[in-house]
């Protein structure tokens, strides 16, 4: 009896899966919708989301329909982590940048004194995979509460180190880079004990890589927009990948935005970012195109795994952006522009 391989296995299940993702196609009738029930019927009608949207009505909460295709994505990379071995260090990093996806969403209401609106987004398939109590951020009104809701959790400690200012703002753009570099020092902490030198390897490099992503885009936007001064853009930034030590001191030591673009193109990543374009999101752009490669070459089921929950997450924000296009009356091409395709 043939004897099959747990690897290649993991991996055909993926690449099944996103053969029946979203195609340019369906992006350009959704965007050409003249509702945000006409978007819904379509997703019921023609896409891989029939079947978990089926019993929904086409006047679902924005909300709701958010929170139904996020679980039924969800279900998926679970599906393929136990596939994988369950407990690995892909597994962990996908479920807390969960945990801190939903974080960033109630900070963010409770800095506009909303917090009681997390509710109607509760993402209630979450609750038994997080030790965070999302249940109980709803009644959260202050500061002080938020770190007793998060107390025996990973991240009270940091959360705890951004309070509001006198107004009630938090610092949004500190307290996500701070959960970002916590996460990423875990899961380098998880790839460090992996014994297959190959292996390791090849996912160090994916997330170095992915890291440089984020850092070109942050310096780019931070320098050109916001004309931030050097320390200021440091600030920012993910303490991982290439873009560090000499090599980010000598780019962060240009003072224009035209010197700084000059010293990235000069560096792996913003090499890449000439075949895209040079202003562009690579930290969105730059990822889901490694994701899809990666995805149809690697046979580290580690990194086919990570791809699909990248590009499944691409996915969806898309989707999101064009309901919420569709539901501003934005023009069609308008919406099309925005979507990583």
């Amino acid at each position: 009896m043939a004897i099959i391989n747990p690897a290649s296995a993991i991996t055909a299940k993926v690449k099944s899966q996103y053969g029946k993702r979203l195609r340019e196609k369906d992006y350009q009738a959704m965007v050409k919708c003249g509702s945000v029930g006409e978007v819904v019927q379509y997703l019921k009608t023609y896409t891989h989301f029939q079947s978990s949207l089926e019993k929904v009505s086409n006047d679902v909460h924005r909300g709701n329909l958010e929170n139904i295709m996020r679980e039924k994505q969800f279900e998926s990379f679970l599906r393929f982590c136990k596939y994988n071995g369950g407990n690995t260090p892909v597994t962990r990093y996908g479920l807390r940048m969960i945990e801190i996806r939903e974080l960033m969403k109630f900070i963010t209401l409770l800095s506009i004194n909303r917090p009681e609106e997390y509710l109607f987004s509760l993402p209630l398939f979450f609750i038994q995979h997080t030790d965070i109590k999302l249940e109980k951020l709803s009644s959260v009104t202050d500061h002080h509460d938020l770190l007793l809701a998060l107390e025996h959790s990973d991240y009270d400690k940091i959360i705890e180190r951004f309070p509001p200012n006198e107004i009630g703002d938090y610092d949004l753009a500190a307290i996500e880079d701070a959960l970002e570099n916590h996460s990423l020092a875990l899961l380098y902490q998880d790839l460090s004990k992996i014994k297959k030198k190959k292996e390791k390897n090849q996912l160090l490099s994916l997330f170095d890589t992915l890291s440089d992503y984020h850092n070109y885009s942050r310096i780019i936007r931070l320098k050109k927009y916001y004309h931030m001064n050097s320390e200021a853009v440091r600030s920012h930034l993910l303490h991982y990948g290439n873009l560090t030590g000499k090599k980010l001191d000598r780019i962060l030591s240009k003072d224009s935005y035209e010197d700084v673009r000059e010293e990235l193109s000069h560096t792996s990543v913003g090499k890449k970012a000439q075949s895209v374009y040079p202003d562009s999101d690579m930290a969105v752009q730059g990822r889901y195109e490694m994701c899809r490669h990666q995805l149809y070459f690697s046979t580290n089921p580690e990194i086919v795994l990570l791809a699909f929950y990248i590009l499944s997450q691409t996915e969806l924000s898309n989707v999101i952006a064009i309901i919420e296009g569709v539901r501003y009356s934005m023009e069609p091409d308008s919406i099309y522009e925005t979507l990583v395709l």
